[in-house]
């Protein structure tokens, strides 16, 4: 990855340019134009990417096969002991359906559990990770 900015006057956005050459347009807050991506969302969709990743992996140990998994992940914004401003929490909401019989809500749960503690990016911040499965 290679991250750039030139000053182009009335431009307040710059670019991510990825190992297969495509570009993500980023900008701090989107003024309306939805193409542009927040560095909170790419972190928010960073956390929620290596949770799935991990779910998958943890599923696939038991002899699970997944057919589907989605998430609707949010963050929220807080205020640190020297009132500087960070993610505070970020709520994951996976809904996940399998290829054969689905597993009970406890034994969904500890998957997202063993997942969560292999997710390096979790284990690598400060906010706190909450899991609300769906489903």
């Amino acid at each position: 990855m290679h991250l750039s900015w030139t000053d182009h006057g009335d431009q307040d956005h710059y670019l991510w340019h990825l190992a297969d050459g495509n570009e993500v347009r980023v900008v701090d807050g989107h003024h309306g134009q939805q193409e542009f991506m927040e560095p909170e969302e790419a972190f928010i969709a960073a956390l929620a990417s290596c949770h799935l990743l991990s779910f998958l992996t943890e599923a696939a140990r038991e002899g699970l096969a997944v057919a589907s998994y989605d998430d609707d992940p949010q963050a929220i914004l807080g205020q640190n002991d020297q009132a500087k401003i960070y993610v505070k929490q970020v709520t994951l909401q996976p809904l996940v359906t399998f290829k054969n019989a689905q597993p009970d809500s406890a034994a969904i749960q500890a998957l997202h559990q063993k997942a969560h503690e292999k997710c390096f990016i979790a284990q690598s911040i400060k906010s706190e990770v909450v899991i609300e499965p769906r489903g």
